[in-house]
C-alpha cells in the first residue's frame, strides 16, 4: 500500500510539474513569435499621433503634400474633410463635439476622427485595424485546457495498470470463493499491490492448507479409527459373554493395545495438525550441524540397526529450531532403522551452496514415482513392512521443511543401496567455505 500511494504522489506531482513546465515553455515560444503591436496598442499608438497630428492642422494651414506623403508611407491613412461634411447619428455627434474625437469601427477596419475647429475640417484616420478578439485569454484557456487533459491522461496511463491489477485480484478472489482453490495471482515485482497480492496468495495457501487438513482428519477417522473401533466393540462384547479369566484377561491386554493404536493415531493427527506454521513461533538460533548431530545419532544406535555418521571437516552452521530440526532427523533415522536391513549411514555434506543432511540405508529403497506419495499424510510406502505405521512420519518432515527451510528430499543411497533421505538447507555459514 505504501508502493501506491508513494507512486499515486510522485505520479501526480511529476504530471503537474512538468505539463506546467512545457506548457509554460510552448506559451513562451508563442508569445516571442507574437512580439508586434496589438490591435489595442496600435490604437492607443494612433490616438496619440492623431491627437498631434489634429493640434498640428488645425494650427496651421493644411498642408496637402504632407499629408500625400504621409499616406505613401504609412498604411493608415489620412484625409481631410469639411465638418459639414461629416454626418453623424446624434447621439456620436454630440459625443464628436464634446470630446473632439471619435472611434468608428466598420467592415474595413477602425477610422479614428478629429474635430479640427480652427479649420472646420474633421481628421480622418482610416486603418485595416479591427477589433481583436481577446487573443491572450483564449491562450490561456486552450493552455488550461492541454494541462488539465494532459493530467488526465498522465493519470489515465497511471491508474490503468491498477485497474488491471484490482479486477485481477476481483476475478481471482471470486474464483477462489467459488471453490477454485488452486487460483493463485501471478506476481509482479512492478504491481502497485504486490503486498497485497502476496497477501492474499498466503491467504489462499492457508486456506487451502486447512481444507485438505479437514480431508485428511475425515479420512483418517472414517479408514484408520474404524477398524480398532470395531475390534474394541468386538472386544468389550466377547468380554460381556464370556467368564473365562484366562480369556477375558487375553481380550482386556487386546483392548488396551486398540486403544494405544487409538491414541497414538489421535497424538499423531494432532501433532501434524499442530505443525501449521501460522500456530507456531519457532526458537531460531545458529545450530552446529557436526556437534548437533553426533549428540543426535548417539541416542538412535541400536543393536539391530547401526547408525554410523560422516562429519564435515569444517565447522558448518544453519539458523534453525532444534526442536523441529530434531524431530525431523528423528523421524527420518526411524523411517531409515524401520526399512533399512542393518545399516543406517548419516552423512553431512555441503554441495553448490547447500549443506545436505543425508539418511541412507540398506534396505528396499524408494521408486522416483512412489517417493512423491509418501511425503503425503497417511500414505505408506509399497515396502511397508505388515502395513505398519500410519504414514505421517515423512508428511511430518515434509511439512516443518516448507516453513523451517530444511526441504525434505527422497532419492537412492549409493553406497548402501536402499533409501536416502535429505534436508536440504540453502543457508549457512562454514569456517572454510
Amino acid at each position: 500500500m505504501k508502493k501506491l500511494i508513494a507512486s499515486l504522489v510522485l505520479v501526480v506531482l511529476a504530471s503537474i510539474a512538468s505539463l506546467g513546465w512545457s506548457i509554460s515553455e510552448f506559451a513562451n515560444l508563442q508569445s516571442s513569435d507574437t512580439q508586434e503591436l496589438t490591435t489595442v496598442e496600435h490604437l492607443r499608438a494612433l490616438k496619440l499621433i492623431g491627437a498631434a497630428l489634429a493640434k498640428s492642422l488645425d494650427n496651421d494651414q493644411a498642408d496637402g503634400s504632407f499629408i500625400d506623403s504621409w499616406n505613401l508611407s504609412n498604411s493608415e491613412k489620412l484625409s481631410l474633410i469639411a465638418e459639414t461634411e461629416f454626418i453623424l447619428p446624434s447621439s456620436l455627434q454630440s459625443q464628436f463635439n464634446t470630446e473632439a474625437s471619435l472611434l468608428l469601427e466598420s467592415a474595413e477596419g477602425i477610422s479614428l476622427h478629429y474635430r479640427l475647429p480652427n479649420t472646420g475640417q474633421v481628421l480622418n484616420i482610416s486603418t485595416k485595424l479591427v477589433t481583436s478578439t481577446d487573443d491572450s485569454l483564449s491562450l490561456n484557456k486552450l493552455y488550461t485546457m492541454i494541462f488539465y487533459v494532459g493530467v488526465v491522461a498522465i493519470l489515465f496511463l497511471w491508474v490503468s495498470p491498477l485497474i488491471r491489477q484490482l479486477l485481477n485480484l476481483s476475478q481471482t478472489a471470486k474464483a477462489f470463493g467459488m471453490g477454485e482453490l488452486g487460483q493463485r495471482i501471478k506476481l509482479n515485482k512492478t504491481s502497485y499491490i504486490g503486498s497485497i497480492e502476496t497477501e492474499f496468495n498466503r491467504m489462499a495457501d492457508r486456506i487451502q492448507q486447512l481444507v485438505d487438513d479437514n480431508k485428511l482428519l475425515s479420512r483418517a477417522v472414517s479408514h484408520d479409527l474404524k477398524t480398532p473401533i470395531a475390534r474394541l466393540r468386538f472386544g468389550i462384547e466377547v468380554l460381556e459373554e464370556n467368564q473365562n479369566e484366562q480369556l477375558r484377561e487375553k481380550y482386556f491386554q487386546r483392548l488396551n493395545r486398540d486403544l494405544d493404536t487409538m491414541e497414538e493415531l489421535v497424538m499423531t493427527l494432532l501433532s501434524y495438525a499442530r505443525l501449521d506454521q501460522a500456530n507456531i513461533q519457532p526458537e531460531i538460533q545458529p545450530i552446529e550441524l557436526n556437534a548437533w548431530l553426533e549428540q543426535k545419532l548417539a541416542k538412535h544406535n541400536s543393536a539391530a540397526c547401526s547408525v554410523s555418521f560422516v562429519p564435515l571437516p569444517q565447522s558448518v552452521i544453519v539458523n534453525s529450531d532444534p526442536k523441529y530440526l530434531s524431530m525431523q532427523v528423528s523421524n527420518l533415522l526411524n523411517n531409515a532403522q524401520g526399512f533399512g536391513q542393518s545399516k543406517v549411514q548419516v552423512l553431512l555434506v555441503v554441495e553448490a551452496d547447500q549443506v545436505w543432511i543425508h539418511i541412507d540405508d540398506d534396505g528396499p529403497g524408494i521408486d522416483a514415482e512412489e517417493a512423491e506419495q509418501i511425503i503425503k499424510p497417511f500414505v505408506r510406502g509399497k515396502q511397508s513392512r505388515d502395513n505398519s505405521g500410519h504414514g505421517m512420519g515423512l508428511a511430518i518432515v515434509s511439512r516443518i521443511g516448507l516453513w523451517m527451510g530444511s526441504t525434505l528430499a527422497i532419492g537412492h543411497a549409493p553406497t548402501l543401496g536402499g533409501a536416502r533421505m535429505s534436508l536440504r538447507f540453502t543457508s549457512f555459514k562454514g569456517s572454510e567455505k
